[in-house]
């Protein structure tokens, strides 16, 4: 009688837990679920609505939809406490005297949250912007709570922490529709400089893309050699093939006409 009295007791007992606690977890993974799919609905109908508005930038919507997300998912997760029984208020007040412990501890984090929102609210540049960071060079695809990520001139996908670009001199070139191109061409010595400078300058004249001529000279002086430089304006759009296409101008002139020296001027 006492083995069978213990197995009825324990078979009571697992009856008990399961009927007690065996509904809540069902419960618990049912929240999980819906709240999930909840958060990425509403994720998906922020963009879509906020798409919709040419007033709104893409850098705001995203920061709105996945605040929105975490929101929801914080609320899940309030909802499978209370399914188990915990008081929400209680927790609450747990997570606020642990709140210094784990704010000295993800510092970094906190700090990459904070640069997040001050770059959503000031917007010193947004997706689809050039910029120079870090010595890296890249295009803005998507601005995130905590970091931000860029593509390569080489399509290579970097991660960067917020607090990283709001934290350092970022170079944003994108901003402004015009940029200045900068060309050096080596010459000998005994090159005539006027001649020469007369000659990079008729060039240039002809390239219809450059809206200003900044500057023409000479830039350094070596012992063999000395060095042209050519400072013009550009757009944006046209600068690197304006490099290219006066590089191989001023190679393709100087390569027809042999160096003018001063002694053959004399001579002649």
């Amino acid at each position: 009688m006492g083995i069978e009295q213990q197995v009825t007791s324990a078979t009571s007992v697992v009856v008990t837990l399961v009927t007690t606690y065996g509904f809540r977890v069902v419960g618990a993974i049912i929240i999980l679920i819906a709240g999930w799919t909840v958060s990425r609905l509403i994720y998906t109908a922020i963009v879509r609505l906020c798409e919709h508005s040419s007033r709104l930038d893409r850098t705001v919507t995203l920061f709105m939809a996945n605040g929105a997300r975490y929101a929801a998912l914080v609320f899940t997760f309030s909802a499978v406490l209370t399914t188990f029984g915990i008081e929400t208020t209680s927790f609450v007040a747990v997570l606020g005297a642990m709140g210094l412990a784990i704010g000295l501890a993800l510092q970094g984090t906190l700090s990459n949250l904070a640069a997040g929102i001050m770059m959503v609210l000031f917007r010193p540049w947004g997706i689809g912007d050039r910029i120079e960071a870090g010595g890296i060079v890249g295009t803005i695809r998507e601005i995130n709570l905590f970091y931000s990520e860029l593509d390569t001139d080489d399509n290579v996908r970097i991660v960067f922490p917020n607090g990283m670009l709001w934290g350092q001199v970022v170079k944003v070139p994108s901003r402004n529709d015009t940029e200045r191109v900068e060309l050096k061409f080596t010459r000998p010595l005994a090159d005539d400089v006027g001649r020469a400078i007369d000659r990079l300058k008729e060039i240039v004249s002809h390239d219809k893309r450059i809206t200003r001529v900044a500057q023409i000279g000479i830039d350094t002086v070596n012992a063999d050699n000395y060095v042209l430089i050519a400072r013009v304006w550009v757009k944006r759009l046209d600068a690197m093939q304006v490099h290219f296409d006066l590089n191989r101008a001023v190679k393709e002139e100087f390569g027809r006409n042999p160096p003018v020296t001063r002694q053959a001027e004399a001579a002649d």
